[in-house]
């Protein structure tokens, strides 16, 4: 066995998971049959101990592929907080990025939004096409309710279990980064769910945060979506960049597994405005924005640890989340901010051995502010939108949707 290949079933590694070297379908098998207590494996061996147990990658008996994740050594504790967030197997450096042909190749088709045809009686005004958000905002709260996976030591506190999480939910996504040039109706409304559910998975490892009543939750998702899936992107996109994997910085991360070419994609808006689309850019084209592209590069010089990266996070949200719900919520959230204040501290002198890390808190606070501006910029320019009526197109919960751009 060679270096890059998986100790569990010999197909090509990527990465250490759960402190063994495997590619990520074993990762993933081992996440699901450990970590998830709704979502538990049947484990029953289905075949005697001298037949072949995995051909080619491929494992017959689920519960020979978990005997020897053990034997290797797979531990649900041993989570890599501060590796590398993307693999170079992603997008090969000599390789250009696939193209997808139709939407099924690129990651199917929106579940849970709801694009339709018709007047919204409640808006006053021109006819507006609707986007029935209730299915998403159904299965939001659902998983906020289920709770998170709780692999967790008891002795990780709050922002090492978040960084933890935030690993291991990248396990699942694909290895494959689609561009593409022509963004369309269903790749946003894709894009729109995916940002959703991903701030819910990622808030149900906040211990503190599953304390507060499941409305409240939900509230606080609606609120600060957009900002986490802003803030992740560019983070992601910066991190691409960093090592190489991204040749132009005219290339960035738009979803779970896609990305665009800001000068080379075509922008299909005639399913939410009359306008053209050079008309509208102003209020929704962020990549020729110099403040939007230097977060990205801060980014790429500051190279945030994973646990880092979630302060940052969560940093921004819970102030986002306090500004527009106010009263109780913002005492909630200031407490938040000290408590994962007060956990990067420990992570300097206990698991970094830097006692004195100012100057990286403040290179990091520096990449928040500049976030929180980009934010309260494009607040107002969804303002100005809606003052003028720029967009004919409204939402069955418009609240979700402040700062859509």
């Amino acid at each position: 066995m060679t270096v890059s290949d998986c100790e569990i079933c010999g197909q090509t590694a990527h990465g250490n998971h759960f402190g063994v070297l495997s590619c990520r379908a074993c990762a993933a098998f081992f996440r699901r049959a450990t970590l998830n207590p709704k979502k538990k494996l049947n484990l029953n061996c289905i075949h005697g101990q001298n037949l072949e147990i995995h051909r080619n990658g491929f494992f017959s008996c689920k519960k020979c592929r978990m005997k020897k994740c053990l034997e290797r050594g797979m531990d649900a504790s041993k989570f890599q907080l501060d590796r590398d967030m993307i693999s170079s197997a992603m997008v090969p450096v000599n390789t250009p990025l696939m193209i997808p042909q139709t939407l099924a190749t690129f990651l199917g088709r929106p579940n849970f939004l709801i694009y339709c045809n018709a007047q919204d009686p409640s808006s006053p005004g021109p006819a507006k096409n609707v986007v029935d958000c209730n299915h998403l905002l159904d299965r939001a709260t659902e998983i906020l309710k289920n709770g998170s996976w709780k692999p967790f030591s008891p002795q990780l506190n709050s922002l090492e279990q978040m960084s933890a999480a935030f690993e291991n939910m990248k396990i699942s996504k694909s290895s494959e980064l689609q561009l593409i040039t022509h963004m369309n109706k269903d790749h946003t409304l894709l894009i729109w769910e995916q940002e959703m559910l991903n701030t819910a998975e990622w808030l149900t490892n906040f211990s503190e945060f599953n304390s507060l009543p499941i409305t409240v939750q939900m509230e606080v998702v609606k609120s600060i979506w957009q900002t986490y899936g802003r803030f992740e992107k560019l983070a992601k996109t910066a991190e691409f960049r960093r090592k190489k994997l991204f040749k132009s910085d005219n290339l960035f991360v738009v979803g779970d597994e896609a990305c665009l070419d800001s000068e080379n994609t075509v922008v299909d808006v005639s399913w939410f405005t009359n306008y053209s689309y050079e008309q509208v850019s102003y209020f929704m084209d962020c990549f020729h924005n110099k403040a939007f592209r230097q977060i990205a590069k801060e980014f790429e010089t500051l190279n945030p640890t994973t646990t880092e990266l979630n302060f940052m996070l969560l940093q921004v949200c819970l102030q986002e989340a306090g500004k527009k719900l106010q009263g109780d919520v913002t005492k909630m959230t200031d407490y938040l901010q000290d408590l994962i204040s007060n956990q990067l501290h420990d992570y300097y002198l206990n698991v970094r051995n830097m006692p004195n890390y100012s100057a990286r808190l403040t290179k990091m606070m520096k990449v928040c502010n500049l976030m929180r501006n980009d934010l309260r910029r494009q607040a107002e320019k969804s303002k100005l939108a809606m003052t003028f009526d720029v967009f004919n197109i409204t939402f069955s919960h418009p609240e979700i949707m402040g700062n859509c751009g």
